[in-house]
């Protein structure tokens, strides 16, 4: 059959849909208040409200069956057990999931910047973790005022950190600057201005162990290294400023060393055991008097004097004059460092013990008959005879 139908008498043709020989009438959808109606369209849509409807629908699935295989909700719960909200107290037989470590000889990255992996093993089993120091940033500040007292803060007087998490700090200064002298200084307590006291530090340069940096006007050509295991906080105090900005930078190491173990003993230290001296052997010196003042170089450098033997067989007194001096002495003009009187018919020996008596520019003598610096007084040829042990 085809589609739509004609009525009888009026001959109205009604649309319909020819369906297996079965007529279907086609029905245009019209709404509107009462007493009127309007074409259903694109641009007169159905309105729709769920004003009258409740906030909330009750859905069940209690009875639908769950596919093969699918756990239930008691099963479900114990899955949710093994995990634990953040900040929750332990409870015994509390479940949880163990995890998974992979074995890994090398230290190479397994993983990209910013990406999940698994925890890795050493070869004997052991979690394996960074085989570098702990990164911490330096701690810098600079000085540019003094604080004479540990405990009055002055702003531009210190520079200081927290070292709680160090064991070892390197320290240096830099800058422009004029007769800078910082104090070295540490504190058990996290805060607080009068808790701190002062720590030592060696020099990078040597194994000289110093509580002060001491007066500097340039950058050093050192650092210094502090042991700070167990301190809070570290700084330095300046103590003495003339001008300029002294700016200082601390690097914070983490491995457990003291500073260089030489730089322990600062102290003089007992020496035990045998010492063998081989004494010098002394020069000797023997002066025969003639009938002048007798002048004479016995050494005409540096020299050190250990003893002296003087004769006189003549009637009367005569002295021996001892002359610091490279040449010869000009009698009577020059000032002798020691007069030695001889008396007649007797013998003089003067010892100066095992250090000497020490002449910084030469050994010069001469033998007068008066003790008068200014003497000029000739004695006997033969009268006199002197003799000395120097080096």
């Amino acid at each position: 059959m085809t589609d739509n139908v004609t009525l009888p008498g009026e001959g109205a043709t009604i649309a319909t849909d020819d369906v297996a020989g079965v007529q279907y009438q086609v029905v245009k959808l019209a709404i509107g208040a009462d007493g009127s109606a309007a074409l259903v369209s694109d641009a007169a849509p159905i309105p729709s409200s769920i004003t009258n409807f409740p906030a909330t629908q009750e859905v069940s699935v209690s009875a639908l069956p769950l596919p093969a295989g699918a756990a239930t909700e008691t099963t479900m719960a114990a899955v949710l057990a093994a995990f634990k909200p953040e900040d929750i107290a332990a409870t015994s037989g509390d479940l949880g999931l163990p995890m998974l470590a992979m074995r890994f000889d090398s230290d190479a990255a397994t993983a990209a910047d910013g990406d999940y992996t698994i925890l890795k093993l050493d070869e004997t089993g052991r979690l394996k973790v960074s085989t570098k120091p702990a990164s911490y940033a330096d701690i810098t500040g600079s000085i540019t005022a003094i604080q004479a007292t540990i405990g009055t803060p002055v702003a531009g007087g210190t520079v200081e950190g927290d070292v709680s998490r160090a064991s070892n700090v390197m320290a240096l200064c830099s800058g422009t600057f004029a007769t800078v002298n910082c104090t070295f200084e540490g504190s058990l307590e996290n805060t607080g201005d009068t808790n701190w006291f002062t720590i030592q530090a060696v020099r990078s340069n040597a194994n000289t162990i110093e509580t002060t940096t001491g007066n500097l006007s340039a950058q050093p050509t050192y650092a210094w290294e502090m042991s700070v295991n167990g301190l809070a906080r570290m700084r330095v105090r300046c103590t003495a400023r003339t001008s300029g900005t002294q700016s200082w930078r601390f690097k914070l190491g983490t491995y457990a060393t003291e500073p260089i173990p030489a730089a322990q003993v600062s102290a003089t230290q007992a020496i035990s055991g045998s010492v063998t001296a081989t004494p010098a052997t002394p020069s000797a010196s023997n002066i025969n008097s003639a009938a002048t003042t007798n002048a004479t170089s016995v050494k005409s450098t540096a020299g050190t004097l250990y003893g002296v033997t003087a004769s006189n067989v003549g009637a009367g007194a005569a002295y021996l004059k001892l002359y610091n001096k490279a040449s010869a002495p000009t009698v009577g003009t020059d000032v002798p460092v020691l007069v030695v009187p001889i008396p007649a018919s007797g013998v003089v020996n003067i010892g100066f013990g095992a250090i000497g008596h020490r002449f910084a520019t030469g050994i010069a003598l001469a033998i007068t008959g008066a003790a008068v610096d200014s003497d000029t007084t000739a004695v006997a040829a033969a009268q006199v005879k002197v003799l000395s042990e120097y080096i």
